[in-house]
């Protein structure tokens, strides 16, 4: 007989999904979650049973949620409340999505039950400690996003990036909001690149909303392109990147997993062999430069050769001549 724990391990991640990934297709849950077609269906009857009713739209092509049950707040002290409010803040290093966008409405809700002046004062924490600074954006853009990606709505984004003198004009079809790397992204089609591409939260200056509603690119998988992500960048196609850790480095690499196609081999000198395939390389090397000259950066070519001239530029700055 299956475990409580299990089942309910199956059930958070399914409505997690559902909420944050509303476009996957049951085949696509399938798959990710490991059940079968009947297993998903009895899942789906008991979160309607628990309070939680979805429905494939096929007008939309993605999921809809129909009721999402409200339990309310009780004996909660005003100490706990503000605890609670500033512990948000702290999912900002977690980079998970799905519990840090819902945290962020569970913080609102707590506001809203302070009594006045405290709301007033809360509020304006919430906005200064928790969105900017802990997730670097401001409320309005995120508030529209989301209305945006709920409705199939064009935007126009005045985006600048951090080499730029002046903020570029962009107009983007939102699919997804999500956390990663203690930033928001927002992720669609853009109309000028004529491609996928991902905007960083905070680097939005305006956005307006356009009359054109989209649809959501048949071939688009947020699931299938960020699990090619080693950490933000991703991408539909991967590249096989090797990095060779010191014996002293190695226990550290071991007892995590880094990524889901990694493949981890112990040489015989105490050395290990870190493999994985990824949409950007150069994530690995950032990553790998963390351990400092505990890791080499072995394939691909043209990335060692990368790492060569970024050690380069090191001991420029540090004053090394050989």
């Amino acid at each position: 007989m299956e475990s409580r724990l299990k089942k309910s391990h199956r059930l958070i991640r399914l409505v997690s999904d559902i909420k944050s990934a509303p476009y996957l297709t049951v085949e696509q849950l399938l798959v990710s979650h490991g059940i079968s077609r009947a297993q998903f269906y009895k899942d789906k009857s008991a979160l309607r049973e628990l309070g939680f009713e979805f429905f494939w739209d096929r007008h939309r092509r993605r999921f809809s949620i129909t009721r999402d049950a409200y339990f309310p707040i009780e004996n909660l002290s005003l100490s706990e409340r503000l605890s609670l409010l500033m512990a948000v803040r702290q999912l900002s290093a977690a980079g998970d999505y799905a519990l840090s966008f819902e945290a962020l409405n569970a913080a609102r809700k707590l506001i809203a039950d302070l009594p006045e002046p405290m709301r007033e004062t809360a509020v304006s924490l919430f906005d200064d400690l928790v969105l900017r600074e802990g997730f670097g954006c401001r409320k309005e853009i995120l508030e529209k996003l989301n209305t945006a990606v709920s409705e199939n709505r064009r935007v126009v984004l005045s985006y600048r990036k951090p080499s730029a003198k002046q903020p570029k004009r962009e107009e983007l079809d939102p699919y997804h909001l999500f956390f990663q790397d203690r930033s928001l992204y927002v992720e669609g089609y853009a109309c000028r690149q004529k491609d996928i591409r991902m905007f960083r939260l905070n680097r939005i200056q305006d956005i307006a909303f356009t009359p054109i509603k989209f649809t959501i690119q048949e071939d688009y998988s947020f699931g299938q392109r960020y699990r090619n992500a080693f950490s933000v960048f991703a991408g539909k196609t991967t590249e096989k990147v090797v990095v060779l850790f010191a014996a002293r480095i190695r226990t550290y690499i071991e007892e995590t997993l880094w990524h889901h196609s990694q493949i981890t081999t112990r040489n015989d000198d105490g050395s290990l062999r870190f493999e994985v395939h990824v949409a950007e390389p150069r994530e690995v090397m950032w990553w790998a430069f963390r351990w400092g000259a505990g890791a080499e950066i072995m394939e691909p070519d043209w990335l060692r050769e990368e790492a060569k001239g970024e050690v380069g530029k090191m001991n420029v700055v540090y004053g090394i001549m050989w």
